[in-house]
């Protein structure tokens, strides 16, 4: 009998390290990490442990269009903490201001050194900000 779950059990633990590095949720109260890294908006509300990266079009901040900046900070945060999460809370703002196509490869580009560094990424969004198409591309990002 063990034998037959042998297969059920080792694929339920590749399943759950695979769904670890990338995650889609609704809300930040879902996400159970004590430690994280929130690339969000100004006035953005985090729990004390974690850290916010303001993205915003106000000086001082870094700009809704330079994902290229966003990222840098995401993967120096990483080096310095891998086991930090990050989460990604304001992904249709950065879509209205580089597109979609833009957001999906700054957003593998992301998953890609979670993977990396042994982390994990939240993506903060509600299916129905996305049309049926763009909303897939992103749950293929949970893959």
């Amino acid at each position: 009998m063990l034998k037959a779950l042998a297969p059920l059990l080792a694929g339920a633990i590749i399943d759950r390290t695979r769904s670890s590095s990338f995650k889609i949720v609704r809300s930040l109260k879902e996400i159970p990490e004590e430690r994280a890294v929130v690339i969000g908006r100004a006035g953005e509300r985090v729990p004390p442990s974690w850290e916010l990266i303001t993205v915003s079009a106000a000086r001082g901040f870094f700009g809704p269009r330079e994902l290229h900046r966003v990222l840098e900070g995401i993967v120096a945060s990483l080096k310095n903490d891998p086991d930090r999460a990050i989460v990604i809370a304001c992904p249709e703002y950065l879509a209205l201001h580089n597109g979609f196509r833009a957001l999906i490869k700054f957003l593998n580009d992301v998953r890609d050194y979670s993977i990396l560094f042994g982390g994990r990424v939240y993506l903060v969004t509600d299916e129905l900000a996305w049309d049926p198409r763009e909303f897939a591309l992103l749950k293929r990002l949970e893959d």
